[in-house]
């Protein structure tokens, strides 16, 4: 009985994070990934299912990154004009301000940017490589 309940609380408390994962994915941040991944990491305990999903994303999770963001230099430049537009947005949404959900958007299309920004062209490694030899 007492292994039962513990399952059984498990299970719901990693469909709970995955919810609250999908529920939060369109606040600013990387609120809604940690999430998800928790419940999948708490669902897999139990669920086979769960643990291949999770050692699939472990092992392939990093070629997307590489799919989506390719050495091209052509590709590279475009994603830079993607997050110049999209600064130049967050700063129209921002100044006009006149509603709520423009400035949550303009939060949301910074953070966005930024991403995109810190992932092309590896500039992320790149500057915790510079902050690191400091």
């Amino acid at each position: 009985m007492k292994e039962k309940t513990k399952r059984i609380l498990t299970d719901i408390g990693g469909y709970l994070l995955i919810l609250l994962g999908i529920a939060s994915g369109w606040l600013p941040g990387p609120g809604g990934i940690p999430l998800v991944l928790a419940g999948l990491g708490l669902l897999s305990i139990n669920n086979k299912w769960a643990k291949d999903l999770r050692e699939y994303l472990q092992e392939n999770g990093g070629k997307a990154i590489k799919v989506l963001f390719p050495q091209n230099q052509y590709i590279q430049i475009l994603y830079d004009l993607v997050v110049v537009l999209l600064l130049i947005l967050v700063g129209v949404l921002a100044w006009r301000h006149a509603a709520l959900w423009q400035i949550s958007l303009a939060i949301a299309l910074f953070f966005i940017a930024l991403l995109i920004a810190g992932i092309n062209r590896d500039r992320a490694i790149t500057l915790k490589a510079k902050l690191l030899r400091r």
